[in-house]
């Protein structure tokens, strides 16, 4: 397996270091136009962000969802969202160049740093990548040892979750648990990162081939021949054989679950970044195409495609928008490359305006209208902190991508 630099490993994170020719010239109205809306909503965010320390106060506590009135639900670092707001402060920092960003992301992310032990999580490439790794970007290169030690750490415990029976990465939960089962979600598709990057940064290699075969059964086992997919396949713990498939956030066994399909589609992209094997980008371009296809028209993802429930989930799109700022650095300059950018555009204009964006409504949240869980009524229309930084995210990938 070939070495690489951090920062080419790392780049995704914040498509720091990497010179893009540009889909579109930079004199084309529709491109100036979309970049001052960009411009704009940059601006507001930073001063929500900035806001947002206030509301949180201490930096042990992590915002995890809005509630109705747009304030911040706030928990530990034990909880699986806990590495998105400092994510989105480093953001904050990237965007901004204002110091004060990174002390705050330094601290926000130093809490999590107990984490990387924490055997009862599958979500440890969320806390990690979102915090340490954007911190090896952006933050104190005295700090550059410690977060790569606490990265790798948290991928030799990530890595535990591995069943070399079925080669996949075992969930830390289920809500209606089979007899001698072991459950798989398709949100592991999102912790890859911190095993690939682990493998390629000093941790041991095996990391690498339990990430790409994880990313292989997931496609073969949760995407149906119509292009969507289970939330969960359960698997007979001492066979490897598939006991069932379905759903769990989403409405139906055969629905999809809209953010489930972002954290596939997003997965395949980072899976394609570390291995460069042609079938990863085929299958997230497969992936976002589904995506696609089932967002009405102002590209806002439903909670699930196949739902009557009329909620959106702004989070959905977010994570999307993101991962195809990324996808098309990839290809080609040509008629799929521009079709990809548009997309991608046309979801992040809806991002950056109202009802989504919240601007105006004195709310240190950025994004309005996700759905959490919908089947038990959790957090149901309202701001989440992954929504917001798949958000940041995706405003400095465009900003790298068409502002510089």
């Amino acid at each position: 397996m070939k070495k690489k630099t951090l920062h080419s490993i790392l780049w995704s994170i914040g498509l720091g270091v990497m010179s893009i020719s540009l889909t579109y010239a930079s004199d084309n109205p529709a491109r100036s136009e979309m970049n001052r809306l960009v411009d704009r909503t940059i601006k507001t965010s930073l001063v929500c962000m900035e806001r947002s320390v206030a509301e949180v106060g201490d930096t042990l506590k992590y915002p995890t969802y809005g509630t109705k009135d747009l304030r911040w639900q706030t928990n530990g670092s034990g909880d699986w969202v806990s590495g998105f707001y400092p994510g989105a402060l480093w953001y904050s920092y990237a965007l901004s160049n204002d110091k004060k960003f990174e002390t705050w992301a330094r601290q926000w992310t130093s809490g999590i740093a107990k984490e990387k032990y924490n055997m009862e999580s599958h979500d440890l490439g969320f806390r990690f990548m979102c915090t340490f790794g954007n911190g090896l970007l952006w933050g104190d290169p005295k700090l550059a040892d410690s977060y790569k030690a606490n990265i790798l750490t948290a991928a030799e415990t990530l890595s535990k979750r591995y069943h070399p029976l079925f080669q996949l990465l075992s969930s830390n939960w289920d809500k209606f648990p089979e007899p001698n089962s072991v459950p798989v979600v398709i949100d592991i598709m999102m912790n890859l990162e911190l095993l690939f990057w682990a493998a390629e940064n000093g941790g041991d290699e095996k990391y690498y081939e339990m990430a790409r075969s994880h990313a292989v059964a997931t496609w073969k086992d949760f995407v149906r021949t119509d292009g969507g997919t289970y939330h969960i396949v359960r698997y007979d713990k001492s066979t490897g054989d598939i006991i069932n498939k379905g759903q769990l956030q989403g409405e139906g066994t055969e629905t999809t679950w809209s953010r489930g399909h972002a954290w596939l589609a997003y997965g395949l992209v980072v899976a394609y970044r570390f291995t460069h094997e042609t079938q990863f980008l085929d299958k997230a371009k497969l992936a976002m195409d589904y995506f696609i296809r089932n967002l009405p028209e102002d590209r806002i993802a439903a909670w699930d495609f196949h739902s009557k429930v009329d909620y959106r989930d702004v989070s959905a799109s977010a994570i999307v928008t993101s991962a195809l700022y990324e996808l098309i650095t990839y290809l080609p300059e040509g008629a799929e490359k521009d079709h990809y950018s548009r997309e991608a555009d046309l979801m992040l204009s809806s991002l950056c305006q109202k009802p989504y964006f919240t601007e105006g409504k004195n709310t240190n949240c950025l994004l309005d209208h996700s759905v959490q869980y919908y089947p038990i009524n959790s957090n149901v229309d309202v701001p989440c902190s992954f929504a917001d930084y798949y958000f940041m995210e995706a405003l400095y990938r465009y900003k790298q991508l068409y502002m510089k």
